[in-house]
């Protein structure tokens, strides 16, 4: 399993609000990437850009070695591509076991092969006890253990995180954090939004700030959390 992914000089502009500013982002194969800042930084933002719900006004992804920029969430070559949503994501009115399977079947599995994974996958995240639950009886922790479900399910090779633990009690976080590095090990990489700074830190190897729009820094954990222009965006 071997994936990449390159941004170059993505920018967006929503009217005359610049939400992203010329910001340069790469993920390698296995590569834990946090992505932090305060409200308003643009981290969203440039999820969307990733992904393709966004196209930007300059700028370019390539993702494996294709231009995707102008590519739908949906296009073949996205496929290698999966990302979770701040508030989980879920179908209110399909079950657990069918909100994970939904994933695998719009990657071309049939439903029996889509329903196997998706209950070996709930297995491992602790979701039996809510496997036939609909989505909208579903607490937030629960949705939220849904949707990194799905990311799992179809065996993506890069996976965008919004959130991942907002909401999950910790032990449940703990088992999401020994989940991604279990699978950063096989190869997956991963861009985490998270404004949980200690989760975030104590998973993802290097950090990408933003500010405003713009690229504030980045580096180790330790940098950052001594950085003094991270503390000066973090208490402005």
């Amino acid at each position: 399993m071997s994936s990449s992914l390159n941004c170059s000089t993505l920018s967006k502009r929503f009217g005359g609000n610049h939400a992203i500013s010329s910001v340069d982002l790469h993920v390698s194969s296995g590569e834990l990437v946090g992505l932090v800042g305060p409200n308003g930084a643009g981290k969203s933002t440039l999820l969307n850009l990733v992904t393709g719900q966004h196209v930007p006004d300059e700028g370019t992804v390539v993702l494996n070695s294709r231009d995707v920029t102008k590519r739908p969430p949906s296009h073949p070559w996205r496929h290698s591509m999966a990302r979770t949503y701040q508030d989980g994501g879920v179908f209110p009115r399909l079950t657990a076991l069918e909100n994970v399977m939904v994933a695998a079947v719009a990657r071309g599995r049939s439903r029996a092969e889509a329903e196997k994974s998706a209950i070996a996958v709930a297995t491992q995240l602790g979701l039996l006890p809510v496997l036939y639950e609909r989505g909208d009886r579903l607490s937030g922790g629960q949705r939220k253990l849904v949707d990194f479900a799905r990311t799992m399910v179809v065996d993506a090779e890069l996976v965008l995180l919004d959130e991942p633990t907002a909401g999950v009690n910790p032990a449940l976080a703990e088992l999401m954090a020994d989940k991604v590095l279990e699978r950063a090990g096989q190869g997956v990489g991963y861009l985490i939004v998270s404004h949980d700074l200690q989760w975030a830190f104590s998973v993802c190897k290097r950090i990408i700030v933003l500010a405003t729009g713009k690229l504030l820094m980045e580096g180790s954990p330790s940098q950052v959390r001594e950085d003094p222009r991270v503390i000066e965006a973090y208490l402005a």
